[in-house]
């Protein structure tokens, strides 16, 4: 009787609580309360979006040709829908099928995809582009740590034709022996993979996108500025690029390392002594003076080829000064599940379908297949069944890559002859820094000046949209910084890690409206050119997020 009572009485005791406004319990329950409302809309409205209507007949791109590479699909493992018309399989970069790349291609039902096509590339080098198609920017989303693949919302064949190709030689499902030695070498293969796909599918006088991340930042200028050279426009009629935290020139990370700490000090919450080592590091090893003499708006000037921290010949670092590395094996004490591409991930690394948890080659024991290594997969994908798909090759580029940075002569011939190239940074992004990125654009010449004139700090806006699905969503409102100059247009987006249409998957949908011309710029407030209910956008807008 006595705990009956005293259970009653808690009872009790919680119901008046819980109605005077403000109390901790009201709170708690007006929470709850408006969570289950959230819940109950979004259930209603997935429930809508989930009536999949049967396959559209008269595929657009299927013919003789293209019958060999049509995937069904319906038969995608754990894939509980169908995902539409697509295709995938091998082509070569020439004449004979000894070297082939793979590619999985997803027509696009928008309306205004008439003759164009978005080319995909993941980075390493020597990383799948089935990763992004799978966990960032495809119509099958499989995020780490979720229940299985979803339709994914973001997909960007909502907004155009859009293939994820795996290259160079060596990457991913893609056959043969990498002969390569330089990015010029793999721009020229590429083009004749291209013609190839080109031929096979009808796409001539199509206007080509192109876009990447990481180490695209070197394949993607080079293969465009390569397509460009050809003065061909019946194949290679490059209308623009973007490029999502890419390897763009030759800046030592080092030198805005304590900068990225700093702002983000509640994530590297060092001891006094250590954080006091690496500031006078900082000091000592010339970084504070670079950053002051040339992270400045306008540029100071050409920066020096010999950088800071570095010895005489440039091949080694100077006695205490690799503070990243330092600060990496510091952070890793600290939180053992460190992740250099999205630095606020923590323990426990949470399980990845293609092995690749929290940045790590890792599966833990138990775990399935990695998904693109399962022989239903290959075989809907037209893969031989013998073939070892993993996420990243080593070795990539067997005798080396020394190709010049892609900021000197690439990037500014896609900008000039495009107008219309987008380099993006996402701020929690260890493996390259923002600042880096901005170090570099700095040091850039395109359209006859050299860097930006003004300090980036207009907002990059996301438009709100409604949420069918938890498992989807993705954030709106001001994301970042957005700063457009002389054709190229550089944005940051704070919450986001290396991987820009994973973390903010409605933001990098939002840049390709840009690219593709449906929107203005990133400023714009009008809504997401597919959103079906037109929504409500803000009528003027605050000042960017992301300034250094």
């Amino acid at each position: 009787m006595r705990w009956a009572s005293i259970l009653t009485a808690l009872a009790t005791a919680t119901a008046v609580s819980a109605s005077k406004p403000g109390s901790p319990a009201h709170r708690i329950a007006k929470y709850n309360e408006i969570m289950m409302d959230k819940a109950q809309a979004r259930a209603a409205a997935r429930d809508e979006k989930t009536q999949i209507a049967s396959r559209q007949s008269g595929d657009k791109f299927l013919t003789e040709k293209t019958q060999q590479f049509a995937v069904n699909g319906s038969l995608l493992p754990d894939v509980y829908w169908d995902i539409g018309e697509s295709y995938a399989g091998l082509l070569p970069i020439g004449n004979s099928n000894d070297t082939e790349l793979f590619f999985w291609f997803f027509p696009s039902t928008n309306e205004a995809a008439k003759e164009e096509i978005v080319l995909w590339f993941t980075g390493g080098p020597g990383c799948s582009s089935m990763s992004a198609l799978l966990e960032e920017n495809g119509p099958i989303t499989w995020i780490p740590g979720t229940y299985g693949p979803q339709p994914n919302p973001w997909s960007w064949h909502h907004l155009s034709n859009v293939i994820w190709i795996d290259q160079p030689v060596g990457t991913g499902y893609s056959q043969g022996v990498a002969t390569y030695h330089d990015e010029f070498e793999v721009a020229d293969q590429f083009r004749g993979f291209w013609k190839n796909f080109v031929d096979t599918f009808d796409m001539q006088n199509y206007k080509v996108y192109i876009t990447g991340e990481s180490y695209g930042g070197l394949y993607c200028p080079y293969i465009a500025g390569g397509m460009l050279d050809q003065n061909d426009t019946e194949y290679f009629d490059v209308a623009g690029m973007i490029v999502y935290d890419g390897v763009l020139g030759d800046v030592n990370g080092d030198i805005v390392t304590i900068p990225f700490v700093d702002f983000h000090h509640n994530v590297f919450p060092f001891n006094e002594s250590f954080s006091q080592l690496i500031h006078e590091q900082h000091e000592t090893c010339g970084y504070a003076d670079y950053l002051e003499k040339y992270l400045v708006y306008p540029p100071a000037g050409v920066q020096p080829t010999a950088q800071p921290g570095w010895n005489e010949n440039q091949t080694d670092y100077l006695d205490g000064c690799a503070i990243t590395y330092e600060t990496w094996d510091a952070i890793a004490l600290l939180n053992p599940c460190f992740n250099i591409y999205e630095v606020v991930e923590q323990c426990p690394l949470l399980y990845d379908p293609l092995g690749f948890a929290g940045g790590n080659m890792y599966s833990p024991p138990g775990a399935p297949t990695v998904y693109f290594n399962r022989t239903e997969v290959k075989e809907a994908l037209h893969v031989p069944v013998d073939v070892d798909w993993e996420i990243c090759t080593e070795n990539t580029f067997p005798y080396g890559d020394n190709s010049p940075p892609s900021s000197l002569v690439q990037i500014p011939k896609v900008i000039d002859r495009t107008q219309n190239v987008h380099l993006v940074h996402g701020r929690l992004d260890m493996v390259l820094y923002m600042n880096q990125t901005l170090l570099v654009i700095q040091n850039m010449t395109w359209g006859g000046q050299l860097g930006f004139q003004e300090r980036p700090t207009e907002p990059f806006f996301v438009p709100y949209h409604e949420t069918a699905d938890l498992g989807t969503a993705a954030g709106a409102g001001i994301a970042g910084t957005a700063h457009t100059e002389r054709g190229m247009t550089y944005s940051t987006l704070t919450l986001s890690g290396h991987e820009v249409p994973a973390y903010q998957p409605a933001a990098a949908y939002r840049q390709l409206e840009v690219l593709l011309g449906r929107i203005d710029n990133l400023q714009s407030t009008l809504p997401f050119t597919t959103d079906p209910d037109n929504t409500t956008q803000p009528s003027s807008l605050d000042p960017g997020t992301g300034e250094n």
